[in-house]
């Protein structure tokens, strides 16, 4: 009963959306005349982060939920028998996604201590994309209900 559906779509438009920034930002940067190698570097990390980030929280918790509806079989469940497996199961979930967020949460600092402390990256040029996630994930969120016609 595995399904492991990876949310293509979210995926493709954060890659999409990082790329454009993160040619937004260089291209800001030499404006300014402050372009350097680092600069590419660190949005190069910055997004690879942030992709790779999302990646493991789909994943991860689309496993947690397939082991849950593995558990659950195929028979046929009242509402209250429903309601008390959801109760019982739903741990298993939150463990997942809260156990990808601190990975997340650790990638993420290591990243920007990376940037600061080598001299490869450029700790801006790093730290936009992995700021970038939340936005993407709400620009696409709303570009797929209008899409719908909610």
């Amino acid at each position: 009963m595995k399904k492991n559906h990876m949310p293509a779509s979210e995926i493709l438009f954060l890659i999409f959306g990082e790329a454009v920034a993160s040619l937004i930002m260089i291209g800001i940067y030499a404006l300014l005349k402050k372009f350097s190698y680092s600069v590419v570097t660190g949005a190069v990390l910055g997004s690879a982060i942030t992709i790779f980030n999302f990646v493991w929280l789909s994943f991860s918790v689309n496993r947690a939920i397939d082991q849950v509806m593995e558990k659950r079989g195929n028979k046929e469940m009242t509402e209250e028998e429903a309601a008390a497996f959801a109760a019982e199961n739903q741990a298993v979930v939150q463990r997942a996604a809260q156990g990808s967020y601190l990975l997340r949460q650790i990638l993420m600092l290591g990243a920007l201590i990376l940037a600061f402390v080598s001299g490869w990256f450029d700790v801006i040029a790093t730290l936009i994309p992995l700021l970038l996630f939340r936005p993407l994930i709400t620009v696409h969120g709303l570009l797929k209900k209008e899409k719908k016609g909610v």
